[in-house]
């Protein structure tokens, strides 16, 4: 159930960044998201206390979730961009 929160996070975060930013600014909050959504998985499950490196597979399971919520937000939003 702990791998499901990255995703989570990241999604989330995907539809925000697809919904209110663009250009140069949506590429800076996107790796901030990642960061942050890893992180907070990592820090939540407790696994930091074993290594640092949980935080890889959280890592890709964020982007995992964070591609998908943008392409889904793009997808369904009727502005063109």
């Amino acid at each position: 159930m702990q791998e499901f929160v990255p995703v989570i996070l990241g999604f989330m975060l995907g539809v925000l960044i697809a919904v209110r930013a663009s250009g140069r600014r949506q590429l800076i909050l996107i790796a901030a998201a990642l960061l942050v959504s890893a992180a907070t998985a990592t820090v939540l499950s407790s696994e930091y206390r074993g290594s640092w490196l949980y935080l890889l597979p959280d890592l890709v399971e964020a982007a995992s979730g964070l591609a998908l919520g943008h392409i889904l937000a793009r997808r369904l939003d009727p502005t063109p961009r």
